[in-house]
């Protein structure tokens, strides 16, 4: 079958337009107004030239060029969501396009590559990068890195290295100060060349000429994310991970394997958390763990097996494995346990060793039947980005088993004024994984505001159990101590935070002694 570019472009346009053009009508929700609605440094152009040498809006992450594009959209588009959503429609088109592009410079027949291109971009699980604004980060990143790599092959194939160093670098570097994934792009073109480029039977010298400059380039932008951040770690950790040991991330990392192959072949059910318990931390080693494993060996193992046979093939396994790293908690906790999102540039990889399948009439009929079933999933779940009371309703729903869910959806519903649902939600989230300290002073501290320090005080002391170091909630106990009069346990309370390293509880000693007195007398 013979197909031109420009019709396999046009296919793409629809099929983006049927998955993903709904989200037209999102508004801002979830971290969209933190990240953009009430950021300054993008709503107001007298502070854009803080950008550059300033943290994405969460901890201590990087992203000058996404806030940048946060700034303008909001400039052009006057502050309208519309506007951020067909942006991130571009971009996602213009990513099947490089990809695409790539497939076809690695050999790929075009039916081929256009065939899985658009699976890619129907692709229920992008739905979360696409139609959430703040999902532009893994657009950018994805786009940028995509187009690395494609410049590096073709480079490589026409031994065009010196004609090519400039746009790579400046095509590595967008992709770092997109989004922190950026930074495996080194180790992305360095596994292209080690699979697609070995037998070549060129020196070494020849082999590097291209990545020794792009990995200097990436360890120049972490030192100066590092300078201008004060810190090299990317965002604080989860609650769930922070306990954990490399051996308990690690074990955690097993659980999640199977839930990443479940959403990439089989993504009939999406929601916008993941964690504990439908996710475990830690241990122990359950049958899920057992079956995390043996995809890892058998991802190895078919690797391995087609490095030699099926470079392409290798290539995307590979590619899909180091876009992962970042994100699988192994080198170092994130700030999630798993999220759809952060797949989307590993699915890049996973798309390029579909592509390398030998093409035949009955499997680009497979193809088109499971575009069309994941066309219409995209469309559906595209609307729970649609307003801020469907994305919470959404979330408890679709994540009934993760507990953090129902936590963000009670701290909605607590600004809404709709307490009751607050509370009830935080209790449930308890019940699911009572080991997060936010939700047990979230609960105490409305109780405490309702004038309930009796029900509070139990909560309090179990935030503290679950977070000694903590010192709000500490304090929040000795406050609710102190006015029910239990002065004995409300001493003890500033007593072991000063035991702990917790001076600001000195004070609180003093005045827990005083308090006491007078009651006395």
């Amino acid at each position: 079958m013979t197909l031109s570019r420009r019709a396999c472009y046009a296919l793409f346009a629809v099929a983006v337009a049927l998955a993903m053009g709904l989200s037209l009508r999102n508004g801002f929700v979830y971290d969209d107004l933190p990240a953009i609605v009430h950021n300054t440094r993008i709503t107001d152009p007298g502070n854009w030239l803080t950008i550059p040498h300033a943290p994405y809006w969460l901890g201590t992450l990087w992203r000058p060029f996404t806030v940048s594009m946060y700034a303008v959209q909001w400039l052009v588009g006057r502050g309208a969501p519309w506007f951020f959503h067909l942006t991130s429609l571009l971009v996602c088109f213009a990513v099947g396009v490089l990809l695409f592009r790539l497939m076809v410079r690695l050999g790929v027949e075009r039916a081929t590559a256009c065939a899985v291109a658009t699976l890619f971009l129907v692709h229920p699980v992008h739905v979360e990068a696409v139609a959430n604004s703040v999902g532009q980060a893994e657009l950018w990143a994805a786009l940028w890195v995509i187009a690395a790599t494609l410049v590096y092959v073709k480079a490589r194939q026409a031994h065009g290295e010196q004609r090519a160093l400039l746009p790579l670098l400046g095509l590595v570097a967008l992709g770092i100060v997109s989004k922190e994934q950026g930074f495996v792009a080194p180790l992305l073109l360095a596994g292209a060349e080690w699979v697609l480029f070995a037998d070549r039977g060129e020196a070494w010298r020849a082999r590097v000429r291209l990545l020794v400059p792009v990995t200097a380039l990436a360890a120049l932008l972490f030192v100066v994310r590092g300078i201008l951040l004060n810190s090299n770690i990317g965002e604080t950790a989860a609650v769930a991970l922070r306990p954990l040991t490399p051996i308990g991330r690690a074990v955690t990392f097993l659980g999640v394997v199977p839930e990443w192959a479940r959403l990439i072949l089989f993504p009939l059910h999406l929601q916008a958390d993941y964690g504990p318990p439908g996710i475990p931390v830690g241990g122990p080693i359950t049958l899920r763990h057992l079956i995390g494993l043996a995809l890892v060996v058998g991802f190895v193992a078919l690797f391995l097996r087609l490095r030699k046979r099926t470079p392409v093939a290798a290539f995307g396994l590979l590619f899909a494995a180091v876009a992962l790293a970042p994100v699988s908690n192994l080198l170092t906790p994130t700030g999630i346990v798993m999220a759809e999102r952060v797949l989307f540039l590993p699915t890049v990889g996973f798309a390029i060793a579909l592509s390398s399948l030998r093409p035949t009439r009955a499997m680009l009929a497979i193809v088109a039947i499971i575009a069309i079933g994941f066309t219409a999933r995209s469309a559906i779940r595209v609307a729970t980005w649609r307003s801020q009371d469907r994305f919470f309703t959404d979330i408890t729903l679709d994540g009934a088993n993760a507990y953090r869910g129902w936590k963000v959806a009670a701290e909605y519903w607590d600004e809404q004024h709709d307490r009751a649902r607050a509370v009830a939600d935080l209790k449930h989230s308890i019940e699911l994984w009572p080991h997060d300290y936010e939700v047990f002073e979230r609960l105490g501290q409305i109780y405490r505001q309702d004038g309930h320090c009796d029900a509070a005080i139990p909560l309090f002391q179990s935030g503290v159990a679950a977070a000694p170091d903590v010192s709000s909630v500490r304090a929040k106990l000795i406050e609710c101590l102190l006015t029910e009069k239990r002065w004995d346990e409300a001493q003890q309370a500033a007593d072991e935070g000063v035991a702990a390293g917790q001076d600001e509880f000195k004070p609180m000693q003093d005045r827990v002694r005083r308090m006491r007195e007078k009651e006395r007398n």
